[in-house]
């Protein structure tokens, strides 16, 4: 099979990511679109993400039942942190019978040359680029790099989503169908209490005092 590796941390999986993994699945010839759900971004910071069981539970709620789509979860029985190399590595040699693209937007593009061994990735696999807005001008010189020009360019973000939770937003529709829910009950991205400033009217501690 001719599969299209979707790597991310989903945190959490929003319309975008599925839209966008549709029109490749129908559009770029791919037998599957592979949601390759990281443990842990190289890139960002580990307490920033809900838990992996979480994720990957949201994710196959939003994926029944289209056959294009599948969750890998290879990467979490790898070495901390995830690095792209080292993972399609391991699904070669797993998966000996398939072949497979790597899929990142053009905002990852721009910060190719810092991943690790980015020079053995483009020598050895294929790499789809799909455009996001704000990254219009794409430079591509490399016969194993194309860039996907028919898909939508959609703004929606995980990153947004967050911030918008925490701020008491209701952006359900955002979010495929009964997600946004499952996250706003279990009080992720809950905002934290502002600190509290000490006046001039509080008395001082003294020593030996302790405060919870």
């Amino acid at each position: 099979m001719k599969i299209g590796i979707f790597p991310g941390s989903f945190n959490p999986v929003h319309v975008g990511h599925l839209a966008i993994a549709n029109y490749l699945a129908e559009y770029e010839e791919y037998d599957q679109i592979w949601f390759l759900i990281s443990p842990q971004n190289p890139l960002k910071k580990k307490g920033d993400l809900l838990d992996q069981e979480f994720r990957l539970e949201l994710i196959e709620k939003s994926v029944k039942g289209y056959e294009k789509f599948y969750i890998s979860t290879i990467e979490w029985n790898m070495p901390q942190p995830s690095y792209t190399i080292n993972t399609l590595q391991k699904l070669r040699v797993t998966y000996p019978e398939d072949t497979f693209e790597l899929i990142i937007g053009s905002d990852n593009w721009a910060t190719f040359h810092r991943w690790k061994d980015y020079q053995l990735i483009l020598k050895n696999f294929k790499i789809l680029i799909y455009p996001r807005r704000g990254s219009d001008r794409i430079f591509i010189n490399h016969p194993n790099v194309r860039l996907c020009k028919g898909a939508p360019k959609i703004e929606i973000s995980s990153t947004f989503i967050r911030e918008a939770i925490k701020t008491g937003k209701d952006v359900r529709f955002y979010m495929p169908l009964n997600t946004f829910e499952e996250v706003v009950s279990k009080d992720f991205f809950k905002p934290e209490p502002p600190a509290e400033e000490e006046t001039e009217t509080q008395a001082p501690q003294t020593e030996g005092e302790t405060t919870l």
